[in-house]
């Protein structure tokens, strides 16, 4: 009964989700914090991030982790996926920064700077993923063999 429950498309559809999530939330906070950087250096440290302007980073990031999930899960990491998923994911914050006007009151290098950060933080997500798929093949790998060894050596 177990396995049918942890092989359901509701569970399929939780794990799925909760990935997204992780990409949700880090870039949400590298988003805040960024902002609340700019803030700092450019209006002084009354400059605070409103409600709205939040809630309007949190969908962006959002989309960002449903796209990461859709076009590069970690099983599927190629680097043709990543550039898309990167592309897409630059759009996605180009079109919320524009149409909402979240750098308006800054400089136009922190759009910029922003931007720069984020794309390179999105690769280094990637990286870290092939990284750890690498690692998991080499181990499975490894546990292959030695388990085709005891076998070897009981038959």
């Amino acid at each position: 009964m177990r396995h049918q429950f942890e092989d359901s498309g509701f569970a399929r559809l939780y794990l799925w989700s909760a990935k997204a999530k992780y990409t949700m939330g880090i870039l949400f906070l590298v988003f805040v914090l960024f902002y609340l950087f700019f803030g700092i250096i450019g209006e002084g440290p009354g400059h605070l991030l409103d409600f709205f302007t939040a809630i309007q980073m949190m969908f962006a990031c959002f989309f960002i982790g449903i796209a990461q999930q859709g076009i590069v899960p970690k099983e599927k990491l190629t680097k043709t996926r990543g550039v898309l998923w990167i592309t897409i994911s630059t759009m996605i914050i180009l079109s919320f920064s524009l149409v909402f006007g979240w750098f308006s009151a800054f400089p136009p290098w922190c759009f910029i700077l922003f931007l720069v950060v984020l794309i390179m933080g999105m690769a280094g997500l990637l990286l870290g993923h092939y990284i750890e798929l690498h690692r998991e093949t080499r181990a499975l790998n490894r546990q292959l063999e030695k388990f085709q060894s005891q076998a070897n050596e009981e038959g």
